[in-house]
């Protein structure tokens, strides 16, 4: 054993077959002798997919053993073999540090990010954007933009044009959504580089960070991102 003692499952309570298996997991650990605790967890099982990963990823630096679904981007095993990998997992646990990114909105913190931060317009009309990332400045109209991750780069990051990273990279990317004309290009940034966004006009953008709506994003409003000197860890499987 990995001289893991306690362990915490959670489970998306909306989806039956995951509150079924984490049922399952629960009695696997019991009868390995792990304890079920969410208090000081060594470990940290989450079962239902990608979403229920993001939704429950404030325990940094704990590992996470994620079971979901067969398209699943993120999770290291399915609800088909998690009872093949959990065993290893418990026996020699290795982990994975991946990028995480932090932001702010005038100077006010907001959740660390795994996946991705942006804004877009909830009308059918595009934004007026500037980015600023070093000494460059890059102004463009699009329906929004995305700062995605390395982990979060194979998902909504792809599907607008970006590039898929290597889970390890520290770069995160920007990637603008439906860009008119595709006049800006995806956008590798390193991750010790801060990058500002601004919008100009009326338009009142909706700021999202992995999936969770957090307001309404104006012209009187400037969000920058950096990634963060925290990490979050995976389990190696």
């Amino acid at each position: 054993m990995a001289n893991i003692s306690r362990a915490f499952v959670v489970a998306n309570r909306r989806k039956p077959t995951a509150v079924r298996i984490k049922k399952e997991v629960e009695r696997f650990l019991l009868a390995k002798g792990i304890a079920l605790s969410a208090s000081s967890p060594q470990l940290i099982i989450t079962v239902g997919g990608d979403g229920t990963v993001l939704f429950s990823k404030k325990h940094y630096g704990i590992p996470y053993f994620a079971i979901g679904s067969r398209t699943s981007f993120i999770c290291q095993a399915t609800f088909a073999d998690w009872k093949r990998k959990l065993p290893r997992v418990l026996h020699t646990l290795r982990t994975e540090k991946r990028l995480l990114l932090g932001c702010s909105i005038n100077s006010r913190r907001l959740p660390l990010a795994l996946n991705e931060i942006g804004i877009r317009n909830p009308e059918p009309r595009i934004l007026s954007i500037h980015i600023a990332a070093g000494k460059k400045h890059y102004a463009f109209r699009a329906d929004g933009i995305i700062f995605s991750t390395p982990t979060g780069s194979p998902a909504y990051c792809y599907s607008c044009g970006g590039k898929q990273m290597r889970r390890t990279d520290s770069s995160y990317q920007a990637v603008a959504i439906s860009p008119f004309r595709r006049i800006f290009k995806p956008l590798i940034i390193p991750s010790s580089r801060a990058c500002t966004l601004r919008i100009s006009g009326p338009e009142r953008a909706q700021l999202f960070i992995d999936g969770q709506v957090f307001g309404i994003f104006t012209e009187k409003n400037t969000l920058r991102i950096k990634g963060s000197k925290k990490k979050f860890l995976f389990v190696k499987v």
